[in-house]
């Protein structure tokens, strides 16, 4: 199967869990945005993730929630493709 890359987009997603804000990077109100590259399967699930850029502290939690999602499969000439992106998870400071 052909892989085609694109930039994953909420639009594209069935279901995009929000990750769980882990206590301890809570507790010391660690926040920043985690960029997780994902490869999706031609059924939509994740097939991959890997955490690329971001806090260390919170990464677990948002390769957790991006193996969670599903998407809409991608399409070549009518047929479901694999497909491949990133997803970007913001973690602010509870309020």
């Amino acid at each position: 199967a052909r892989l085609i890359s694109s930039n994953v987009t909420n639009s594209k997603a069935v279901s995009l869990p929000k990750p769980v804000y882990p206590e301890p990077a809570r507790l010391l109100r660690t926040t920043g945005t985690v960029s997780v590259r994902v490869s999706i399967d031609t059924a939509g699930r994740v097939s991959e993730a890997v955490a690329v850029s971001g806090p260390k502290s919170l990464r677990a939690a948002a390769l957790d929630a991006a193996k969670r999602a599903r998407f809409t499969p991608a399409l070549i000439a009518g047929q479901p493709s694999n497909s491949s992106g990133v997803i970007n998870y913001t973690f602010r400071e509870p309020q």
